[in-house]
């Protein structure tokens, strides 16, 4: 291990991280919002089996097969060339594999909330609607924020795989440098540490919202 080459690289990959944070975060608001989509289609009988078959595809199909079908499969079938940046492409592809996760989280966190909320506020003259909004799923949250995260961890890591359709991010830029210089252990091993330390950032700040959550709801329960 050659530590001073690994220091000298280590501010170098680091110009990157802005773009792999950039691209996670996009892709994962992208994604809560077609989940959100899936998840009222799931209620209703004549979506249902659309949404079903959306979550087979997308959660079936490996994401260099998803990245390689929507940026290269795609404009070649319109006979035209790729008209969006290839970051863009691969924000777009990820959050619509992340969103077939973030239906069956959604969908089980809405579930874990007592059937009796529901009675209830109809019972007392709220529309379905309003019970929701105001009752289950603030509670739903609570529950959907672990597995949630634990989804966006995996897509912060999955970033790496857009370097395979000309994206420039953490990963790309070591395995330019490891090209370049044939120093391939030390430069994925600073690659694996921004990795860490992005992931390690995320994790506190997640319990920070965690802890948040539960003492605003313990005080309204109380």
């Amino acid at each position: 291990m050659d530590f001073p080459y690994m220091l000298k690289v280590f501010p170098e990959i680091g110009k990157y991280v802005p773009v792999t944070l950039l691209m996670a975060v996009a892709a994962m608001m992208l994604a809560i919002i077609v989940a959100a989509v899936l998840s009222v289609g799931q209620h209703h009988k004549s979506s249902r089996w659309l949404v079903d078959f959306y979550v087979l595809i997308f959660r079936g199909f490996p994401t260099l097969v998803i990245f390689f079908v929507g940026y290269y499969g795609l404009p070649q079938l319109l006979h035209s060339r790729s008209l969006v940046p290839a970051s863009i492409a691969a924000t777009v592809c990820l959050a619509l594999k992340e969103g077939a996760y973030l239906v069956e989280i959604f969908r089980s966190g809405i579930a874990s909330v007592a059937k009796s909320q529901l009675e209830t506020g109809l019972a007392l003259g709220m529309s379905k609607s309003l019970v929701y909004r105001k009752i289950i799923i603030p509670q739903a949250i609570r529950i959907i924020i672990p597995p949630a995260g634990n989804t966006f961890v995996g897509l912060l890591k999955e970033t790496s795989l857009a370097f395979s359709i000309g994206v420039t991010e953490i990963f790309g830029a070591g395995k330019l440098l490891a090209t370049e210089n044939f120093e391939y252990f030390d430069v994925y091993l600073v690659v694996g540490i921004w990795y860490v330390i992005m992931i390690y950032v995320y994790t506190l700040l997640q319990k920070l919202l965690e802890k948040h959550l539960a003492r605003r709801f313990g005080e309204e329960a109380a």
